[in-house]
């Protein structure tokens, strides 16, 4: 049974969409949106827990070495915020287009911001 039958002389067209796996660029769009946002709140998490046992490391570490450990890690720290940040931008690009392409605001999707890509790297995972 075909489910265009009503559809008239679009029925081709429509059943080539159909059985060819195209997409509406939107939802591809979102699928790498998706994705990307996954890889910064991973890679958010694994930033998180190398702090963490920095912060451990320097609690136990000789005196005469924290001032250049402490830079050490404020290299790192910063390295890293640059990163993100950098891939946060490209991410909210992505988002920016796929809103303009998706005409319905029920739709879109919020630009990602550090502090809660933070928040979500934070939370505890199930």
């Amino acid at each position: 049974m075909d489910p265009d039958a009503a559809a008239g002389d679009a029925w081709a067209a429509r059943h080539v969409v159909r059985t060819s796996g195209a997409r509406p660029l939107w939802t591809e769009l979102r699928r790498e949106i998706t994705e990307r946002r996954l890889r910064i709140v991973t890679r958010l998490r694994a930033h998180v827990t190398w702090l963490a046992r920095r912060q451990e490391l320097l609690q136990r570490m000789p005196s005469e070495r924290i001032v250049s450990e402490v830079a050490i890690t404020k290299q790192g720290d910063d390295r890293a915020h640059a990163e993100i940040a950098q891939a946060i931008a490209e991410l909210n690009a992505l988002v920016r287009h796929h809103n303009l392409v998706v005409t319905a605001t029920s739709l879109h999707l919020p630009i990602a911001a550090f502090e809660g890509l933070l928040e979500i790297a934070r939370t505890p995972r199930r």
